[in-house]
């Protein structure tokens, strides 16, 4: 049985407490699962010289990446169902933390691809928790979390690739780098760990039928269009993070302080939606909000690429950050919901899919750009976002796995 299962009022005054001080933690450890993976693709560079591998053999390493992380993703859900998310997070996030050596370790194709997958195993087993965790802590509060905890990932990303800079600056190789910011995350994973475990409240007993549980369908219609939903907002995501600066340099032949900036601007309004979107979701709801950070996102498209200026470039890319957002947090949150049992498993069935976004999307809008252009490639998350408009119905609150009207 679940260790957080026990005979409890999930409302009481008592449990919203806990969970507030809960959640204070729980954004550490967002912020942890934010900064690591920035760490590494910061030294990228100096660790593909290193490790003596050329563009195509670390493709192929980092293609390995992914795949760790979606396979964790899909299967480390039912661990989480299991043994309860707030044991995992602390091992999970002390585990990614030590692999962040590992690339600097590499010393051919065949070891990063390795460590590489390692890495991405044990990220991924951290990302899934908390958001699992973040979840769960919704329902004694009775209100959205999420999107206010992945404002911490957005802050801990840019501390990782800080931290990368900083250590690219001062002329440390990677090896020394990774250790040093790997022991100072998996110190402050450890230094959080009380807090998170002692302020979790229990979730109350629900008693599962045998032959109920048996007749379930392990992937409902409704979680593969939310994955649907999840991929396309990924591989937007991914998009903008890949080809945002080189889209600047060739269409307006910016500067590379200046491309730069086009992708901060992204950055910033993303980290600011998302530091608002529990807000904004108690007042418009959960489909409004995804569908109007959908058109909002598809207006910043429609005037960088429409419009190739400058300053259109620069408030379009800011447009698209601020309309994605909130659209991964609610999709997590609405597989949350879609069975109160297994929580963990259906979030990690709608990442998993989501994660193959930018596996997919990269080679793609890399083809296309090849070929005729970046500004090409990006039309296809423009046309994902058509989808993720069209399709933001499916997210609708639910309580106890039935759909139930939506503000």
């Amino acid at each position: 049985m679940n260790p957080d299962t026990e005979q409890t009022n999930p409302g009481s005054p008592t449990d919203k407490k806990k969970s507030l001080y809960a959640r204070s933690a729980l954004v550490g450890y967002f912020f942890l699962t934010g900064a690591l993976l920035p760490v590494w693709a910061s030294r990228i560079p100096a660790v593909k010289e290193e490790a003596g591998v050329g563009a195509d053999q670390l493709g192929l390493a980092l293609l390995c990446m992914g795949v760790g992380a979606m396979l964790t993703a899909r299967m480390g859900g039912s661990l989480l169902d299991r043994c309860a998310p707030r044991f995992v997070i602390v091992p999970a996030a002390v585990a990614a933390s030590s692999c962040l050596v590992l690339p600097g370790m590499a010393e051919g194709p065949h070891e990063l691809a390795c460590a590489l997958f390692t890495l991405g195993v044990a990220h991924s087993l951290l990302n899934i928790s908390v958001n699992t965790h973040a979840a769960l802590l919704q329902r004694p509060l009775g209100r959205s979390l999420m999107s206010s905890c992945h404002a911490f990932v957005s802050l801990g990303s840019c501390f990782g690739a800080l931290c990368g800079l900083a250590t690219a600056y001062v002329g440390l190789e990677p090896l020394p780098a990774f250790q040093m910011v790997g022991a100072v995350l998996a110190l402050a994973a450890l230094l959080l760990s009380g807090a998170l475990l002692r302020f979790t409240p229990a979730s109350p007993v629900r008693p599962r039928r045998a032959a109920e549980g048996a007749r379930r369908i392990e992937l409902s219609p409704c979680l593969l269009l939310l994955g649907g939903m999840a991929l396309a907002a990924m591989l937007t995501e991914s998009a903008v993070q890949d080809w945002s600066a080189l889209y600047a340099q060739e269409s307006v032949d910016a500067s590379g302080t200046f491309a730069a900036s086009v992708f901060a601007a992204f950055t910033v309004t993303m980290t600011l939606g998302r530091l608002f979107g529990d807000r904004l979701t108690l007042v418009l709801g959960r489909v409004k909000l995804l569908r109007a950070g959908a058109l909002v996102a598809l207006c910043g498209f429609s005037l960088a690429l429409g419009f190739p200026w400058a300053w259109t470039l620069s408030v379009g890319f800011a447009l698209i950050g601020l309309g994605l957002s909130c659209a991964v947090p609610q999709l997590f949150s609405a597989a949350a919901e879609v069975d109160p049992d297994r929580v963990g498993k259906n979030l990690g069935t709608v990442a998993a899919i989501g994660y193959l976004g930018p596996l997919v999307g990269a080679p793609v809008i890399g083809f296309l750009a090849t070929q005729e252009g970046v500004g090409t490639g990006l039309l296809l998350p423009t046309f994902l976002l058509c989808v993720l408009a069209l399709g933001a119905g499916v997210a609708r609150p639910r309580r106890a796995g039935r759909v139930v009207d939506s503000v």
